[in-house]
C-alpha cells in the first residue's frame, strides 16, 4: 500500500512533496532544455569568459561577451528591441573575423 504524501501548509495552501519519479521528470525536462540551449550557439558553449561589455550607438544596444580565447560574442538590438543581429567573432589579430553570423540584420 503506498504512503499517503506529507501535507505542509504554506499560509492556507496545502502543499504535498515531490515523488521521487515525479523529480526524475522534472529533472530530465531541465536537462533536454539545457541541452537545446547549448545547441542553439554551440561555438560558446563551454567557453570561459573574459569579459562583457554593452553600449548604445545610434538608437541599437550592442551586447557583447568577450571570451579567454581572444573570441567574441555579441547582439545587437534596436531601438524597439528587436533582436538586430548576432555574430560570433575571433579578435586575435586586431581584426573582427566573423566566424559566423547567426542572424542577418533586418532591413529598415
Amino acid at each position: 500500500m503506498p504512503k499517503k504524501p506529507k501535507v505542509v501548509w504554506v499560509g492556507a495552501t496545502a502543499v504535498t512533496s515531490i515523488s521521487a519519479k515525479e523529480r526524475r521528470q522534472i529533472n530530465m525536462r531541465i536537462k533536454k532544455q539545457y541541452e537545446r540551449l547549448r545547441k542553439r550557439y554551440p561555438e560558446v558553449c563551454g567557453k570561459v569568459v573574459d569579459f562583457i561589455t554593452h553600449s548604445i550607438e545610434d538608437g541599437t544596444l550592442y551586447f557583447t561577451i568577450r571570451f579567454k580565447d581572444k573570441t567574441d560574442f555579441s547582439v545587437r538590438y534596436a531601438c524597439e528591441m528587436f533582436v538586430v543581429g548576432a555574430d560570433f567573432c575571433d579578435v586575435k589579430t586586431g581584426d573582427m573575423d566573423m566566424i559566423r553570423e547567426y542572424m542577418r540584420p533586418i532591413p529598415r
